[in-house]
Order: structure tokens, then sequence, then C-alpha cells
């Protein structure tokens, strides 16, 4: 039944994005695979770049080459010439991610992002990752220096994060911090393999879970392939993969999806040393490119696009707390979509009431619980659960309280 409610909402949900607006058929057109194509042969070593007064090709991306550290500072390069404030996150011993941000004029302190993960497989010397995820990462570049050019209503995010493929290291370390300094992402667009077409279909995959507005973040992918008419055969994958960077921020309790090249054909070369440029197909790497800025745009609001974008849940939804396990203290998240009677209930592992968080009439929002010292210091360790019922939603979550 809830898969049935969920595809309703994917195909019969309003949404604001239905009108083409002309200033984004503008920035899509600015898209050019010949940048793309050029920029991307230097991130997988099919041409140099010069680096400390000399010139080098990035044969690797992989964690432990000395090519990750070039495409990082190669990457570096390239925002700071597009005029960007570039930030580097470093994490782990040798992980290094890399975001610059682009200040909104009316939302400044809410964010977009867009991202990718430039590191690659496999361990080596020789692994030039073209579409896994060289393809993702200049597509973000492209998205920059196109949009930089532009005003938005909400701040823009482009981040590249490192150590995808060694567990999602870098995006998880980025969205626990984004978390925990509690910033207001609207949205967030992972390009990951999007370059691989071998039959010529154009048929991607947007991957989706129901994590806060995450579903509409689907159907506006849908709404913008059509609108501006982009040509890609696109299907919504439910509930998505979480093999790649946007999952980590579903784990903390933000909106996200995924663009990727169709997973009914899936790219022959995929964690290969012959993952390089040529396998690249241009036509369908373009369209890709110019459906993820389109909904970048849409979501950022554009100068000419002053209607802002409608913030309120369109679903009930009870996240996954965190941390977990916890020690004395954890976060507690949930989404209402409507006016309703709401009550969050925290109980032990005999299924005995311990707490009552809410009991009472609730507004549609977004909310989020301090399961704190407050509570804590009443309990032992143990396994906890905590249940939310609002109209005919219900759900229930498990936690670890560790002392």
């Amino acid at each position: 039944m809830k898969r049935a409610i969920l595809l309703i909402i994917i195909l019969f949900s309003s949404t604001i994005f239905s009108q083409k607006k002309e200033v984004i058929n503008e920035i899509i057109k600015k898209v050019s695979i010949d940048t793309l194509m050029n920029n991307l042969s230097i991130l997988t070593g099919d041409k140099e770049t010069s680096f400390g007064g000399g010139n080098i090709r990035i044969t690797s991306r992989h964690r432990n080459s000395l090519g990750n550290t070039y495409a990082l500072q190669y990457l570096k390069r390239k925002f700071e010439k597009i005029g960007l404030p570039v930030y580097q996150q470093d994490f782990l011993n040798d992980g290094q991610n890399i975001y610059a941000i682009q200040k909104g004029i009316k939302k400044p302190n809410q964010y977009v992002i867009i991202c990718a993960h430039y590191d690659c497989m496999p361990f080596g010397d020789f692994a030039p990752g073209a579409d896994d995820n060289g393809s993702g990462t200049i597509a973000v570049l492209e998205a920059a220096r196109i949009l930089s050019k532009y005003q938005f209503n909400y701040s823009i995010i482009y981040a590249l994060f490192d150590l995808e493929e060694q567990g999602l290291l870098g995006s998880s370390y980025y969205a626990q911090q984004a978390s925990m300094r509690k910033d207001s992402i609207i949205a967030v667009i992972n390009l990951d393999m999007i370059g691989w077409d071998s039959n010529n279909d154009y048929a991607a995959e947007v991957h989706v879970q129901d994590v806060v507005n995450s579903i509409h973040l689907a159907q506006v992918f849908h709404d913008s392939n059509k609108n501006y008419e982009i040509g890609i055969k696109l299907f919504t994958n439910y509930p998505g993969s979480t093999a790649s960077d946007h999952a980590s921020f579903w784990r903390n309790g933000f909106t996200a999806a995924m663009l990727i090249e169709s997973f009914k054909d899936f790219n022959f070369y995929y964690h290969q040393t012959s993952d390089d440029i040529s396998k690249i197909n241009k036509d369908f790497y373009e369209k890709m490119t110019k459906l993820a800025i389109s909904v970048l745009s849409e979501y950022a609001g554009t100068e000419k696009d002053v209607e802002e974008i409608k913030t309120t849940p369109t679903a009930f939804y009870l996240s996954f707390n965190y941390p977990n396990p916890f020690n004395n203290s954890t976060k507690i998240r949930y989404n209402l979509s409507q006016e309703t009677y709401t009550r969050l209930i925290v109980y032990d592992a005999l299924g005995n009431e311990v707490f009552k968080l809410v009991d009472g009439i609730q507004k549609p929002n977004y909310y989020e619980i301090n399961f704190d010292e407050r509570f804590t210091k009443k309990l032992s360790s143990g396994v906890y659960f905590y249940s939310l019922q609002a109209g005919n939603y219900f759900a229930v979550r498990k936690m670890i309280l560790t002392k």
C-alpha cells in the first residue's frame, strides 16, 4: 500500500515547477559538450595539466594514488578560475572534500547542493574513472561555470567528495557536519555515472527514498526533463540505491536524489582500468548534464523567478535517529505534511512506555527533538524504540543507548 501511495504522489502531486522558464532554457543552452570533454580528458589523464611548475597527467584518482591529490588541486583551480570562494574539508588522515559556494540573494543561508565524488577505482597507478565518476565531477564544474554568471534566490554549493569508493566517507563526514551545524539544505542533487549509454536509448534513473522532500525532488527531475525538452528517458527507482553520496544525506535527514545512467545498461567497464574517456556517450552526457543543471536552477530560484520553493513536507515521515548508537544524546526528526494529532512515544525493549515526547495537535512542518540527558539520565544502556503516530501514518524506529 505504501508503495502505491508513493507512486500516486510521484505521478499526480502538484508542482510549482510546471511552466517553462525562459532563463533556465537560456542556462541549459550554455552547456558545452566540448568543455565537458576537455575537462574530463584532463581529470582522467588523457591530457596533461600544469602542476608545480611542470606538466602532469592525472592517471589515477584512487585513494592511495598521488593522482588523487593532483585531482584535488586541479578541481580547486577550476573553481577559483570561475571566481567562486573555495573550501577544503579534511577528514580522517587522507580524505579531502572540496566545495565552492555561490551565495543566494534572497535566502543566502539556505542551500541547494549539487555533488559528485571525484575519487575512483580500481587500486593502482592507472585508473581513469571516466564514467565513475569523472562524468559527475565535471558536470558539477560545468554547473558552476554556467550558473556563477546568474543570480539565485538560494545559495548553491558545488561539492566534490573524496573516498566515496571507500564507503561514502567524504559525503558522510560532510552531511554529519551539516547536520550538527543545523544547515538548512533544501535539496541535494547527486551525480554518479552519467556518461554511459551503450545502446543510445537515453535511459536514465533518478533514485529516491521517502526522506523529507526527496520524492518531490524526483518529480522535479521528471518535470524539468519534460518542460525543457531535454530528451532523457527517465525512470524513478524507488526505493533507490544507497550506494552513492546522496545516501549520506538521507541518513542525516536531508532531501536528496541521485541521477545515474540506466541500471539495465550498466557500464561494462565499471571499476576497471578500461573506464576511459573513449567510452563516454557525448550526446547522452550532454543531456544528463543539462537535466541536472535545470533541476538545480529550478530549486535555487533564478532572479527572474522570484517564486520561492515551498518547504512544507509532502509526506509524513519518521527519520532514523542520529547518532545511533548514542551516548546520552541523539536527534529524532519527523515530518508532518498536514495538521494532525501527533504522538511521539519512547518505549523500552519490553514495550513499556518510557517517555511521551509529543502528544497533541501539530501543524505541517519539519520537527527535531533532542533526546538528551533530560531523558537519558533516567535510562540504562540498552535497546529502545520510538514511534510516531500522525493521522493514519504510523512508524517505529529502534535506537541503542550506550553509557
